[in-house]
């Protein structure tokens, strides 16, 4: 009966109207400009049929209800004025499914996020698929943003204000049972024959929706939200939760004007510095994501070396659900690795069945015997490469000869290692960061004769793995040492020349690092600082200053004192306040030499792209994601 393009229309012989949602030309339904402009002339379409007792909304494509926006056609937006624009239709469409004549409802078989559940919102009643498919909410917190198609009034009908402001500020999604139970949807369906069943039978149930909040409800739902959510953020560097918060507040937490509101908001959220930044890194994160997809001929997988690193990357390949044997000349090193990986399958892995297969999947191996059949072998040993020229002299005569030879060094070229081997292309780097259990980024590193068959396994691994990974080009320092090092010998500089470390520490936390680069310093070990600037280079003020540490065995928080006593994991420093405006000028100072580093990297094929600069940084350092990375961040200042 239709002649749409993103839609379907038919009418059953109970006159109940079917529309599905197939959005051209793309494998999942997103919210795109033309789609809302069709979306809105089938609803006036439905609401001038005649005799017409209903509407079930739905999607027909094979994975998920609706993504949300298509963030791409954010990226035409130029204006404020051009953000209004858009968010005017899609509350146009919206509203015009609002106000149908006739019962509707909405069935949510899988991912309903940002757009795809404020599609959702305007229907009398909402049935979700039960499982871990459906996925409800609102992640636009993420892209620096809020709901902007009409979702925050709407949603707080349905849950509430506290829940709703969770729902914006957290950008967490619920599954189908928590969404239930919050009432955000109004009931589940086992598989998808019952899901339409259901929608049938809630046509015939009266709308129902939650008690409004009372005046005190809503001041105490914001002053929760603005307890948890704004600390350590600042307003004029990441807007969106302040905004939220102001939001509601300015609205009191009326749907009406929650709707009317967003128009304004949400244009001043789209234009602003942050969200311009962390809509990059999606995309970024998401190219990723895909150079880590593809079929591996690996399932086992042997790692020579059981201290921290070695030790942390054997119990991460078998918690992935890789077999893993762990080797090392130190037989209790290896006992105290599969101790530590007890403990961490329990903590993750909660279930039992789960935990006792992680753990028969990870196999000390204390007289390397399990060489002989892995896929890859992973070398986790100390930074010399005399040793490690030797191990690989050993894994050659032991391994198959379609294995994966992979070092994990942090500062050796590939070339300087695999001169030892008959076949040198067999040998790539697998550069895991501390702790390797939790830090996302693996540099993938190609030295001159490394296969580039074995680098996208590598590749593919690190991606079976949960890991992103960047390739790049055997160099000193690789990407991610290479910049950051000469960050923080620029720091240690600083405190040559008589600064406080303190105050260089608050420059880059204002800024929006994780951590100080002296604080960092002592974390990494200053020894190890020491050692890679040996290797890529450094300042004779910050090699005095490391020297004169190290003298005093002073390692950093290893041996409890570095440029600051350690009390366990915690650095005694005086976390004092400063002006805001030195602090601003500090940190632009302090970053320099990281943002030259980068562009160096990208110039010299180190890293293919800018992108990869930044996505390495903020992956492997910890640049905050709302600055874009160091040549995002430089870039839009310029």
């Amino acid at each position: 009966m239709s002649n749409y393009t993103n839609f379907t229309l038919s009418i059953d012989a109970d006159a109940i109207a079917h529309v599905k949602m197939d959005i051209q030309d793309s494998s999942v339904n997103l919210m795109r400009r033309a789609v809302m402009t069709e979306l809105g002339q089938l609803m006036q379409d439905v609401a001038a049929m005649p005799h017409i007792n209903g509407m079930i909304f739905s999607s027909s494509k094979k994975m998920g209800f609706v993504y949300g926006a298509d963030i791409r056609e954010f990226d035409l937006l130029q204006t404020e004025e051009d953000v209004k624009t858009l968010v005017q239709l899609a509350h146009n469409a919206l509203a015009a499914i609002e106000t149908l004549p006739f019962p509707t409802c909405c069935l949510i078989d899988g991912i309903a996020l940002g757009g795809g559940l404020e599609i959702a919102l305007p229907f009398d009643h909402i049935i979700a698929l039960d499982g871990p498919k459906t996925q409800i909410g609102f992640p636009e917190i993420q892209l620096g943003l809020m709901p902007g198609f009409a979702g925050t009034g709407r949603v707080v009908e349905r849950v509430g204000v506290a829940k709703a402001l969770d729902m914006c500020l957290s950008g967490k999604a619920l599954p189908a049972d928590q969404a239930l139970a919050a009432g955000l949807v109004d009931g589940l369906a086992k598989d998808k024959d019952a899901l339409l069943e259901a929608g049938f039978a809630a046509l015939k149930q009266p709308i129902s929706r939650r008690k409004p909040d009372t005046a005190q409800d809503i001041k105490s739902a914001i002053a929760h939200a603005e307890a948890n959510y704004l600390a350590g953020h600042i307003k004029e560097q990441l807007p969106a939760p302040f905004l939220i918060i102001d939001h509601f507040k300015a609205a009191a937490g009326v749907p009406k004007q929650l709707i009317l509101n967003e128009q304004i908001v949400f244009p001043k959220l789209m234009m602003s510095e942050a969200s311009y930044h962390l809509r990059r890194v999606y995309r970024m994160r998401d190219a990723v994501r895909k150079t880590a997809r593809g079929d591996i001929a690996i399932s086992k997988v042997h790692v020579i070396g059981a201290g921290t690193m070695g030790g942390d990357i054997a119990m991460h390949c078998a918690m992935q659900g890789f077999q893993t044997s762990l080797t090392d000349t130190n037989h209790q090193a290896i006992n105290e690795a599969c101790t530590r990986a007890r403990a961490l399958f329990e903590r993750r892995l909660k279930q039992q069945d789960i935990i006792k297969a992680a753990t028969e999947r990870l196999i000390a191996d204390p007289e390397n015997q399990h060489i002989a059949t892995a896929d890859i072998i992973i070398e986790a040993a100390s930074e010399r490469i005399e040793l490690k020229r030797s191990i690989f002299m050993d894994i050659e005569r032991k391994a198959k000869p379609d294995a994966i030879l992979a070092t994990n060094t942090s500062s050796i070229l590939i070339e300087d290692i695999a001169s030892c081997l008959s076949t040198p292309s067999r040998l790539i780097g697998l550069h895991f960061f501390n702790p390797a259990t939790v830090m996302p980024l693996v540099e993938v590193i190609a030295g001159e004769q490394s296969d580039p068959m074995v680098l996208d396994q590598a590749m593919y691994f690190a991606g079976a793995l949960k890991k992103m990974p960047i390739k790049v080009k055997s160099s000193k320092g690789f990407l991610v040492n290479r910049a950051l090092l000469p960050y923080i010998f620029t720091a240690i500089d600083q405190i040559s020349a008589g600064l406080d470390a303190d105050k260089i520490d608050e420059a880059m936390l204002r800024f929006g690092m994780p951590m100080g680069p002296i604080e960092l310093a002592d974390q990494i070990g200053l020894d190890v600082c020491y050692d890679v600037g040996q290797v890529i280079g450094i300042s004779k003020q910050a090699e005095a200053a490391l020297s004169a540490q190290l003298a005093l065995g002073r390692l950093g928080r290893k041996t409890g004192q570095g440029f600051y006593p350690w009390d366990k994991k915690t650095a005694i420093r005086p976390r004092d306040t400063y002006e805001a405006a030195g602090l601003d000028i500090l940190a632009k100072e302090l970053l320099e030499p990281l943002i030259t580093e980068c562009r160096a990297a990208v110039a010299e094929g180190v890293v293919a792209s800018e992108d990869d600069a930044d996505i390495g940084c903020i992956l492997g350092i910890g640049f905050p994601p709302h600055r874009g990375g160091p040549l995002g961040w430089a870039n839009y200042q310029d």
